[in-house]
């Protein structure tokens, strides 16, 4: 149709040579009419480098996944694999966008923390990549691939640990996202408190951005509320930080005044969190699951990480 070679095309779809820009034209013309759309898939496993590894994580300036990341670079770098990491930012489209640029780029396997895509979308990529693994997710239809956290009992843990300490008004600050990992963790601190028989008042639930910022609202929340709240369970430690860092020059005694539990057990939080008897879910080592043998397929079966809680000191 454009009156080229096959190989005219491929340079021009590939990018990969100088062509005349009135030939170049032609072939674009042509693709146009006959509603051309390149094979990611295929293009991708061209590609494929046996020592390129891809992480998409959720947002590098969270401590939690600065870990992540961490994690899978020391895995990567003991093993000889270079390691290309870009960011989702929580929303679907830069998710998706990260993907393919990791596929895109050759990578020969690819860790993945995507709050916001589908499970289909998910599930298609899997379908091409045997080497892709899910974290902090569950889906049915690629579980042996997924490590995810036991988020309901975690928070339910944590709950428990405060009303065995004498707690009865205790809030939930949790993440304004629609996503799993928020519902799991409410579920959890509404069980716990069911067991005490407390039916928890719709207000102590407060939902703010999780990170540093958020906590910082979620404390003016507390203070401004007027509700007798003496402990919250947070969603993670930096907005555990947050909410100090305001209580604090508010005047708020920690934890005689209220107690605060954290979740994710992030470095910061022996820093920021000691002294005041703060108490973190711990993650840690949870995200080394790099496979050895990526290339081939990952199959060994990943079970959900169970937590524990760490009592900070109360220096």
């Amino acid at each position: 149709m454009a009156g080229v070679s096959t190989a005219t095309v491929s340079r021009v779809i590939n990018q990969t040579a100088w062509v005349e820009p009135v030939t170049r034209e032609r072939v674009e013309k042509a693709m146009r009419d006959l509603n051309y759309r390149r094979n990611a898939a295929a293009i991708a496993l061209a590609k494929r480098s046996g020592d390129m590894l891809g992480l998409l994580t959720g947002n590098l300036a969270d401590p939690f996944f600065a870990r992540l990341a961490r994690g899978v670079e020391d895995v990567s770098r003991k093993q000889q694999y270079r390691l290309m990491v870009c960011s989702g930012g929580h929303d679907e489209e830069m998710e998706k966008a990260g993907l393919d640029f990791l596929v895109n780029q050759g990578c020969e396997a690819i860790v993945v923390h995507a709050s916001r895509l589908p499970d289909k979308e998910l599930l298609r990529y899997a379908a091409h990549f045997p080497a892709l693994v899910v974290v902090n997710r569950y889906i049915a239809g690629m579980a042996n691939r997924c490590i995810w956290l036991e988020n309901r009992s975690a928070a339910r843990e944590a709950t428990r640990y405060l009303l065995a300490n004498g707690h009865r008004r205790i809030a939930c600050v949790t993440s304004d996202l629609p996503i799993i990992d928020r519902q799991e963790r409410l579920d959890g601190y509404r069980e716990a408190l069911e067991e005490y028989g407390i039916s928890p008042d719709p207000r102590w639930v407060i939902s703010v951005p999780f990170n540093e910022e958020g906590g910082e609202r979620a404390a003016h929340q507390l203070i401004n509320s007027g509700l007798p709240l003496t402990a919250a369970v947070t969603f993670n430690d930096v907005m555990a930080a947050g909410i100090m860092r305001i209580l604090h020059q508010r005047g708020v005694q920690l934890p005689q005044q209220l107690s605060i539990v954290g979740f994710d057990d992030v470095v910061l939080a022996p820093v920021s969190l000691s002294g005041v008897n703060n108490n973190a879910l711990s993650g840690s080592n949870k995200w080394r699951v790099v496979p050895r043998n990526w290339r081939y397929s990952y199959t060994r079966a990943l079970r959900r990480r169970p937590a524990a809680i760490i009592s900070m000191p109360n220096w």
